[in-house]
């Protein structure tokens, strides 16, 4: 099923159906489904239940449930509630560039769509999962973190952010380096992958396998049913929202590196005086490395 009109601009701006579109190709077949479905019915959609749903399309209502976090809705209750009125997608509105834009124009307009991917990032991340992950790795006896292409520098931005604490990992960006460092992995260690798309397949080999040795797996990435959540332990969602003028980059990066910044903050938290000591000393070894 065709699920959007392209020459609707009003329709594409509506919140829930910018969700359904941006992440329609990593649904499952019974996610696009209920898609499909909803995209027939609209607004018919308020008078029912998940099972009511589930029964149309012939699935479960824990699978309708997940479809909308799957979008980033908490729940069906706060999908149904963007649905009622009908909220637009602020960055598609403010991401209109026009040929005549100045550059002061052009800087709001950019600078309000990173703000906005922020804001999604704060509402996708889920607290139960990112309490976990922190938990997770202020335990882990050996820590690998994974990435490559764009992922690969927010990968890389990690590395330098732990170190900064003291928390001794890897990074590791190589394909054939990456799963070979992956196999020697125990019960106990913990891998971090960066990968935007999710469908990275040196990545998701490598999680593969270190998920095999037992090592816990942690992911950060755009696309909540992408290939490697197969091997995730704990998925940590990044936003995966696009415009019409800019690629997904700049906003998967910004992304990323919140969630990344977030984390290394908690661990620090969670053991603040010696991390807090470490960070000191980091500083003043830097210090001799500049003039």
């Amino acid at each position: 099923m065709h699920y959007m009109n392209g020459n609707d601009k009003t329709v594409e701006q509506i919140e829930y159906l910018t969700r359904i579109a941006s992440n329609y190709d990593v649904l499952s077949e019974s996610e696009k489904k209920i898609a499909d479905y909803i995209l027939l019915v609209k607004t018919d959609i308020l008078n029912m239940t998940t099972a009511d749903i589930a029964e149309n399309v012939q699935t479960s209502a824990a699978t309708v449930v997940r479809f909308c976090r799957t979008l980033g809705f908490k729940g069906f209750n706060e999908f149904k509630f963007y649905i009622e009125r009908e909220f637009l997608s602020p960055s598609d509105e403010i991401m209109q560039i026009e040929p005549n834009d100045s550059i002061a124009i052009l800087k709001q307009k950019t600078f309000q769509f990173n703000k906005k991917v922020i804001d999604e990032t704060e509402q996708l991340v889920d607290d139960e999962a990112l309490e976990l992950a922190v938990k997770t790795l202020s335990k882990a006896k050996n820590i690998h973190i994974y990435g490559e292409g764009a992922s690969g520098i927010s990968a890389l931005y990690a590395f330098h952010l732990f170190l900064q604490i003291g928390i001794p990992c890897s990074y590791y960006n190589d394909a054939i380096v990456q799963i070979t460092a992956a196999s020697q992995l125990h019960p106990g260690d913990a891998v971090i992958a960066v990968v935007h798309s999710g469908r990275s397949k040196n990545v998701v080999d490598s999680m593969q396998e270190a998920k095999k040795q037992g090592a816990t797996t942690i992911t950060i990435t755009g696309y909540a049913n992408s290939p490697v959540s197969k091997y995730t332990d704990i998925l940590l969602q990044s936003c995966a929202r696009k415009s019409e003028v800019m690629s997904d980059l700049p906003a998967a990066r910004i992304s990323e590196l919140s969630i990344i910044s977030l984390i290394q903050m908690a661990l620090m938290v969670r053991d603040y005086e010696r991390n807090s000591g470490q960070i000191r000393k980091s500083k003043d070894i830097l210090t001799r490395k500049k003039y």
